[in-house]
């Protein structure tokens, strides 16, 4: 098929087609199958698949757009929520992602209420009690427009109490999860609302026996409150330290590393050249970069060089053995 040309028209779709085109998750189309809102059927192989004719029907009864699917659409995800560390971990999650994603992120009510109408968001994280915004109030409009209500809405708070968890559950979202974020469940959301299958969800596999990790930073508070959370993690994490990026490859030319935290402040030595020194070493190890306020350019040139991930600093401290797996 040549550029730019419309693509054939289908008689059957499967259910993340069907998901394009209605603007929702894959897994909102396996619960409209098996609630029998949508007709479907199943191929020898086992996977759901829906006559056309069928879904322009439920479309045409629903009020639903039905735009055919080029093959080049992206998962949408909005984030609700004033504090850039929570835009800056789900940007970080989904990149890692095999399904491209856009992610838009609304600080206020304003902005959430143009972005649910202009990007149509499939997935929404929703922090539940920012300024200007009530986020149970929020949740409870989204159920109740017939656009929105399949639109699956993630809640999160800093305020997390049996109470709240109840009151927004009970006004249609899918989950609500403690702030800071787990880093983990975070991951383990998108996948699961998107269906991606394919994708890992359970932490990477533990070397045998300790667990070596480096953290390469200057800051004495980092390090320290790193230190105090690996403390207690099973199997024992071994904590090694270094404060240079000279410093960094030489101990991990001694002790090679499993895991490393690398301050992109780090003095004497360009830090993409660390990162990528590092990445090359002998146990291949899982490197997260992390600075104070990362832009998208330090954070490509940080994966760019071989990190896994880069994060805000702050984001790290607090997440650390779910981030590493330990």
């Amino acid at each position: 098929m040549s550029r730019g040309r419309t693509p054939p028209v289908k008689d059957t779709y499967s259910t993340h087609d069907v998901a394009k085109i209605c603007c929702v998750t894959p897994t909102t189309v396996i619960r409209w199958i098996e609630d029998g809102l949508i007709p479907a059927f199943k191929t020898v192989g086992g996977h759901r698949r829906v006559r056309r004719e069928d879904l322009e029907k439920v479309c045409r009864e629903r009020n639903i757009p039905f735009n055919v699917p080029t093959g080049t659409e992206v998962g949408r995800i909005l984030v609700i929520d004033d504090e850039p560390v929570v835009l800056e971990l789900v940007r970080d999650v989904v990149k890692e992602l095999s399904q491209k994603f856009e992610v838009e992120v609304a600080k206020d009510a304003f902005d959430a209420g143009r972005l649910v109408v202009s990007f149509r968001p499939q997935m929404i994280f929703l922090d539940l009690m920012m300024p200007g915004v009530d986020g149970f109030e929020v949740c409870a409009r989204l159920k109740k427009d017939a656009a929105t209500t399949n639109t699956e809405v993630i809640a999160i708070t800093g305020y997390y109490t049996e109470a709240n968890m109840e009151r927004i559950l009970n006004a249609g979202a899918a989950a609500c999860l403690k702030k800071p974020l787990d880093v983990t469940e975070v991951r383990a959301r998108v996948i699961d609302a998107f269906n991606l299958k394919d994708e890992e969800v359970d932490k990477p596999g533990r070397p045998q026996g300790a667990t070596k990790v480096l953290v390469v930073t200057q800051n004495a508070d980092f390090r320290t409150r790193l230190r105090d959370e690996l403390s207690n993690a099973k199997p024992h994490v071994e904590f090694l330290t270094a404060q240079t990026g000279g410093d960094a490859i030489l101990v991990a030319q001694t002790k090679p590393p499993h895991h490393v935290i690398v301050s992109l402040t780090v003095p004497d030595l360009d830090s993409s050249d660390v990162i990528r020194r590092l990445a090359n070493g002998e146990e291949k190890p899982q490197i997260i970069a992390v600075h104070d306020a990362p832009s998208d350019d330090v954070r490509a040139a940080a994966r760019e060089a071989g990190a896994r991930m880069c994060l805000p600093t702050a984001m790290v401290s607090g997440t650390i053995r779910e981030l590493l797996g330990v």
